[in-house]
């Protein structure tokens, strides 16, 4: 967001990388964003839950950035997929222990689910507590987790966790006719092969803004800011890491709830279960 107060004056075309839906709502004339939304994120989570008959969740959320965001956007659409938030917990970025949070949950009647809404260390430390807990209720992230680094720092506490994530994270589970199964198997090997790392779905963000940048640079014949500009909204049908992207006038993101997938941690892996 801080970005954005810089190139919306300028009139540069920004494309960014962070998941928060405030970055593209409302529309700025010049901003764009690759990574599914925090709303998205939210609207995946309690579907599945709404499907598993599971709708009486507690939230716990980091108290700032990507945290407060999806807290909010959670709390915003729950009541449309009937789930009903019967406790609400935050903790801090830097704290090394959740298990107060953790214990009010568990003491809270009527709960069947937790929703965690954070990154980097604060969802693993959310992961291993629940563990510690013998908490029986099963726990939800966030696609700010869609990397093999959460499942290293939780160790064996993150089997069975869901979590929302794009088709790049299960590219081999993902079916021969599926339009993305090309391109995700095709930059997993690439990126794997120069890196030497799993892919996670944040370098796939990456990729899809460069691709999309430079298809619109083509297009507009020139690197004129407004015609590239002009030329990024008018993306449509690119198929991606993150999904399919159509953007418009309306939508400087281009993608809906279809580009994700439900997946389960089984043995330190991904399993697609939607």
């Amino acid at each position: 967001m801080a970005a954005i107060k810089i190139v919306e004056p300028a009139g540069v075309p920004f494309i960014s990388l962070a998941g928060g839906i405030d970055i593209v709502e409302p529309v700025k004339k010049w901003v764009f964003k690759t990574p599914h939304t925090d709303r998205m994120a939210a609207e995946k989570v309690f579907s599945d839950l709404k499907k598993r008959g599971l709708t009486k969740v507690a939230l716990i959320s980091e108290n700032a950035g990507f945290g407060k965001s999806g807290h909010d956007q959670s709390l915003l659409v729950a009541p449309n997929y009937g789930i009903e938030i019967v406790a609400d917990e935050v903790y801090s970025p830097k704290d090394p222990d959740v298990t107060a949070q953790l214990t009010k949950i568990k003491n809270t009647p009527g709960v069947q689910a937790i929703f965690n809404f954070g990154f980097g260390q604060g969802p693993a430390i959310v992961t291993k507590n629940h563990k510690q807990l013998a908490i029986t209720q099963p726990l939800y992230q966030s696609h700010g987790v869609a990397s093999k680094d959460y499942i290293r720092l939780s160790g064996d506490a993150s089997d069975g966790v869901r979590l929302p994530a794009a088709g790049l994270v299960i590219a081999d589970q993902l079916s021969a006719t599926d339009p993305q199964k090309p391109v995700v198997a095709a930059f997993k090997k690439e990126y794997e092969d120069a890196f030497k790392s799993e892919v996670s779905t944040f370098a796939g963000h990456a990729y899809d803004g460069l691709q999309i940048a430079l298809a619109a640079i083509m297009r507009a014949g020139s690197s004129d800011k407004a015609k590239v500009r002009d030329e990024i909204e008018k993306t449509s049908g690119y198929v991606g890491t993150g999904g399919i992207v159509s953007m418009s006038a309306t939508d400087h993101m281009g993608l809906n709830l279809s580009a994700f997938h439900m997946v389960e941690i089984a043995k330190g892996d991904w399993k697609m279960v939607d």
